[in-house]
């Protein structure tokens, strides 16, 4: 019968004691060493509401934990280190599951932390329950010598940037959705979206490291959702433009197939993790230089506005875009 400490085991194995971390896994706590790391983030995700082990495989649970993580990190503007790993199981454990989640993890720190970092496992806590499957991830990293980059900063006139195209994850989720109404052969892109995601890690740090961003934030909750988060911390309005935004073939054809809209998603959708940011006019040049030279896909949205003219969102036609959800939250329907 695998135990408690058994996984624990298994886990020191699996991930190498992290660099700025004194003492880890095997004491009563982890010893930090001092002044090493400045941000810290958590996340989680519950069975049911998360994810779906008939949807994802363990390996997939395991890189979306990591890579929401990763998103906050890099929204800061600074870059990962040691993680945390809380699991709440219903026993007896799924051993193979379990080290598939692991697996799932070290991929994707290894797939989208820069060589200049390093993500490994700190400690953390396992514990049984009569309830669904959670994974919790405490994230530690550290801010940019400017120090972090903050939702609050963005003036009127700053740009609008989103780096990359937003909506896929909830394109796929539709897909998965739809059961035998789609060909879920013909919406890889999507799927690999929704299971995968592939949050600007390297990108964070490189502008916090050079000071580009007014204000960012990650888009985990929706493009709209989020956006407004940052401007209330801002305290200012903006414009934006949605026939800037890419569609994606899959999402246009998921749309021809009567799944939702492409607009919606791309507007609405969740745990894209993409790096929504407002940048001064007289930054964007660095700002395309960047992306040229990292192959960014940097796409202007529109403009920060004075706060009595609020957020304004307008569609293909140039008309305003009357928004009936701005993106996801927890217990709504509640």
């Amino acid at each position: 019968m695998t135990t408690e400490f058994d996984l624990i085991d298994r886990i020191a194995g699996l991930f190498s004691s992290p660099e700025g971390v004194a003492v880890g896994i095997g004491d009563d706590c982890a010893v930090l060493d001092p002044g090493r790391f400045d941000l810290v983030t958590m996340d989680t995700l519950v069975e049911g509401v998360h994810f779906r082990r008939d949807w994802s495989t363990a390996e997939d649970v395991g890189w979306k934990a990591m890579a929401a993580n990763l998103s906050d990190i890099a929204a800061m503007g600074g870059g990962p280190g040691a993680f945390f790993l809380s699991l709440a199981l219903p026993g007896p454990p799924d051993v193979a599951w379990v080290d598939g989640l692991l697996k799932g993890m070290r991929e994707a720190a290894e797939s989208l932390v820069p060589e200049s970092f390093e993500v490994s496992a700190g400690g953390g806590d396992i514990t049984e329950t009569s309830g669904p499957l959670v994974v919790t991830l405490t994230l530690l990293g550290e801010a940019s010598p400017a120090g972090p980059v903050l939702r609050r900063g963005a003036v009127p006139g700053d740009r609008i940037v989103v780096l990359g195209a937003t909506g896929h994850a909830e394109a796929g989720l539709a897909v998965l959705s739809a059961g035998d109404a789609v060909n879920r052969g013909e919406f890889s892109a999507m799927l690999e979206a929704y299971r995968r995601p592939r949050p600007n890690v390297r990108a964070g740090g490189l502008l916090g490291l050079y000071g580009l961003p007014s204000s960012m934030i990650d888009v985990s909750d929706g493009l709209i959702q989020d956006l407004g988060h940052l401007l209330k911390a801002s305290q200012v309005g903006a414009r934006v433009e949605s026939f800037h935004l890419p569609i994606h073939p899959e999402m246009a054809r998921l749309e021809e197939l009567n799944q939702g809209s492409a607009l919606s998603w791309a507007l609405t959708g969740g745990e894209d993790y993409r790096l929504l940011l407002t940048v001064p006019p007289a930054r964007m040049p660095k700002l395309w230089d960047m992306a040229h030279q990292y192959s960014w896909e940097v796409i202007d949205l529109g403009e920060v506005r004075s706060p009595d003219e609020g957020l304004q969102v307008f569609g293909l036609d140039g008309e305003p875009l009357e928004m009936e959800s701005q993106g996801y939250t927890h217990f709504e329907a509640s």
